[in-house]
C-alpha cells in the first residue's frame, strides 16, 4: 500500500505546478471533477468575480451564511500568509491533513488520466473535494482570473456575484470595458441572479447587455439597495440598508468606504438566498478581510493594502486622507502586467517618500521600470531590491511618529508577511 502524502510533500507538488503556467479553459477542470465523482454537486455554490472586492465580498457572504448556522466553505485566491487560508470551512482554515488528502486524490486522477492540470485547476478541485468531505452546505468561490474560462466556472452556481468591472489583465481579458465585462459575466447563468456591486455607467451598460444575451437576472446593488444614515468612525462605516423592502443595519468591521459596495452586494445576495436579518447583520459585522487597509503595527504605523490596479488605487487614495501622520512613506512593488504607472500616479499626492522593491517572482516588475514610472511624481525615491530590507528602510524613513503604507501587489504582502517558505511562480 503506498505511503500517504504528507502536507510538505503536497505543498511542494502543488507549487511545482506553477511551471506549467496558467491555461484558461474548462475542459481539464471539468474532466477532473467528473473523475472525482462531481464534488461540486455536493453543495450549493456561489461564484464571486470582479476586478476588485471579490475577496472581501466572498468573506462577507460566507460570514452571513455561517451566522445562519450553516456549514460554509469559502475559497480564496491568492493567499498572503499561508496556503491553507485558500480553503476555509466555517471561518477556519482547512487542516494540513485535509489539504494533503485532497491533493492526493486530485493528483491521482490527473496521473491516471494523463492530464497536465495547472496550479489553479488542481487547487480548485482540491477546494471542492475538501468541501465535500466536510459536508458543507454552501461553497462561496472567488474567481481567480476573468470568469468565463476560470476554473471555478466549471461549477453550476445558485447565483453569481460581480463586484466591479475595470481595466485589468487587458492582454488576456480584452482592452475595453465591454470586452472585460464579457469575460467576467461568463460566471452568470440563464434564469439565475447576477448580483452586482456599484458599477459605473459604461460597466453597468455592458453587464446589462451580457445578461440579456445569457438570460441571467441582473441585480444592481446601487439601484436596489437603499442606503441611509451612512456614518464613519475610525475609517469603518455603518449604515441602514433596505433591499426589496427588507431593512437591516450594517456595522462593518472592515475599514474603508469601498467596503460599503462590497457589503451591499453581499447583503443583496444573502437576502436572495433567504438569509434572515439577524444573520445578515451579524455576518457583515464579524467579517474582517485581511490586508484591506489593515493596520499591522504602530510607531511607525504600518498599513497594508492589496491595491494593485488603478481602480483599487483610487479607492485607497480616498482613504489615505485619513492618515494624519506628517511623514508618510509608500512601500511599493508590482507585477509587470499591471498598470503600475497609473497606480503610482494616483497614490503620489499622499506621500513624501517612495521606497521601491522587487518581489521574488518572474512576473515582478523590475526596479528600472518602477523607477521610470515613479520619477515624474515623487521627489524622494529609494530603490531596494529586497522587500524585507525595503520595509526596514521605509520604517526608518517614516520615524516613530510617521506612517508606512505597503501597496501595489498582494504578492508583495505575501513576500513580507507570509509564513509559507515555498514561493509560487504565478
Amino acid at each position: 500500500m503506498p505511503r500517504a502524502i504528507t502536507y510538505p510533500q503536497a505543498l511542494k507538488g502543488i507549487y511545482s505546478l506553477g511551471k506549467f503556467g496558467s491555461k484558461l479553459g474548462l475542459e481539464r477542470i471539468s474532466l477532473i471533477l467528473r473523475h472525482l465523482g462531481h464534488p461540486e454537486k455536493s453543495c450549493k455554490c456561489i461564484l464571486v468575480g470582479g476586478s476588485n472586492g471579490k475577496g472581501s465580498t466572498t468573506e462577507f457572504i460566507g460570514s452571513i451564511l455561517s451566522a445562519q448556522g450553516l456549514r460554509v466553505g469559502t475559497y480564496y485566491s491568492p493567499q498572503v500568509e499561508e496556503f491553507p487560508e485558500r480553503f476555509r470551512i466555517s471561518n477556519r482554515n482547512a487542516s494540513k491533513r485535509e489539504i494533503a488528502s485532497a491533493y492526493s486524490k486530485v493528483i491521482s486522477v490527473c496521473r491516471k488520466h494523463a492530464m497536465q492540470a495547472t496550479f489553479f485547476e488542481v487547487i480548485t478541485a482540491m477546494a471542492l473535494e475538501i468541501f465535500r468531505a466536510r459536508k458543507v452546505e454552501f461553497a462561496v468561490l472567488e474567481v481567480g482570473l476573468g470568469g468565463r474560462l476560470d476554473a471555478v466556472n466549471a461549477v453550476e452556481p445558485e447565483m453569481s456575484v460581480l463586484t466591479s468591472v475595470s481595466l485589468e489583465h487587458t492582454t488576456v481579458l480584452g482592452k475595453t470595458i465591454p470586452a472585460i465585462a464579457h469575460e467576467k459575466c461568463g460566471i452568470a447563468r440563464k434564469g439565475k441572479p447576477l448580483v452586482c456591486g456599484f458599477l459605473p455607467g459604461e460597466a453597468k451598460a455592458a453587464v446589462k447587455k451580457e445578461c440579456a444575451i445569457i438570460g441571467a437576472l441582473p441585480v444592481f446593488a446601487d439601484e436596489q439597495v437603499r442606503i441611509g444614515r451612512l456614518s464613519e468612525k475610525g475609517g469603518k462605516y455603518s449604515f441602514a440598508a433596505s433591499f426589496r423592502s427588507k431593512p437591516c443595519h450594517a456595522s462593518l468591521s472592515a475599514p474603508g468606504k469601498f467596503q460599503v459596495s462590497n457589503a451591499c452586494a453581499a447583503l443583496a445576495a444573502a437576502q436572495l438566498l433567504g438569509a434572515p436579518k439577524p444573520a445578515i447583520e451579524a455576518g457583515l459585522s464579524s467579517a474582517r478581510p485581511k490586508f484591506r487597509l489593515q493596520q499591522l503595527s504602530l510607531h511607525p504605523r504600518v498599513i497594508a493594502d492589496c491595491a494593485h490596479n488603478p481602480e483599487a488605487a483610487l479607492a485607497l487614495s480616498c482613504e489615505l486622507s485619513r492618515v494624519q501622520e506628517k511623514r508618510k512613506v509608500l512601500l511599493f512593488s508590482s507585477m509587470n502586467d499591471k498598470d503600475y504607472p497609473q497606480v503610482l500616479r494616483t497614490l503620489s499626492p499622499h506621500f513624501s517618500r517612495l521606497v521601491l522593491c522587487e518581489v521574488s517572482l518572474s512576473r515582478s516588475a523590475g526596479l528600472p521600470g518602477l523607477f521610470a514610472a515613479a520619477k515624474p511624481h515623487f521627489c524622494s525615491i529609494e530603490l531596494v531590491k529586497s522587500p524585507s530590507r525595503a520595509l526596514a528602510i521605509a520604517k526608518k524613513a517614516a520615524g516613530r511618529d510617521g506612517a508606512v503604507v505597503v501597496a501595489g501587489s498582494i504578492y508583495l504582502l505575501a513576500e513580507l508577511f507570509g509564513r509559507d517558505k515555498i514561493r509560487l511562480a504565478q
